[in-house]
């Protein structure tokens, strides 16, 4: 069955809120750019999107809910990355459970989009009730609830340098020259065992 994403313009043409070219236009946009129907319309400069919660909100089966202080569960905040929420608008706000299944109360800018809450159902494995919320509140929501970014840890102490007692080592049976004393030298210098001094006295003493 073919899930109709734009209902929500089709609803506004049927209520005299919008004309078809107003439509096609906001639809033109939403396919070269991205984005809700609703938050094209409020773009474009057709509709002011109270204008459009408010025509939502009379329709009987979408409540609307004020989001200002919510705060919202991290289980909830992580069903989806604040960059998924933002990216649809949506943010969770209620988690219940009734026997096996679990419903999931999700306020977004347009209850409508029935392909977006099929998508929603499969992204949380919940039964997604969807109510009705503006952009800035959804938004100002999900800043508000997204967990701060873990602080970095501290940085390793520095491991104390090994001290050696550079008389148990006989580097005498070793020529000078022979390369094989340049390169243990030339790592002992890289792992911080010896300083350049240390090669120094080691080489030519």
């Amino acid at each position: 069955m073919q899930i109709n994403a734009n209902r929500l313009g089709e609803m506004l043409l049927q209520a005299g809120l919008i004309d078809q070219f107003q439509l096609e236009s906001a639809l033109s946009m939403q396919r070269n750019l991205g984005g809700r129907i609703g938050s094209a319309l409020v773009k474009l400069g057709y509709l002011p999107e109270e204008t459009i919660v408010e025509f939502l909100e009379s329709q009987e089966k979408y409540s609307r809910v004020s989001l200002r202080e919510l705060e919202v569960p991290e289980q909830l905040m992580a069903m989806l990355s604040p960059d998924r929420m933002l990216e649809l608008m949506v943010v969770p706000i209620e988690l219940r459970k009734i026997g096996n299944e679990k419903s999931l109360r999700v306020a977004m800018t347009d209850p409508t989009n029935l392909k977006l809450i099929d998508d929603l159902q499969f992204a949380t494995g919940c039964k997604v009730i969807p109510v009705l919320a503006i952009e800035d509140e959804i938004e100002q929501a999900i800043k508000n609830n997204t967990p701060e970014e873990p602080p970095v840890p501290p940085e390793e102490p520095e491991v104390e340098k090994s001290i050696i007692d550079y008389g148990a080592v006989d580097f005498s049976e070793i020529s000078s020259a022979d390369p094989r004393l340049d390169r243990l030298l030339e790592l002992l210098k890289e792992k911080g065992v010896l300083s350049v001094l240390d090669i120094e006295r080691v080489k030519f003493n």
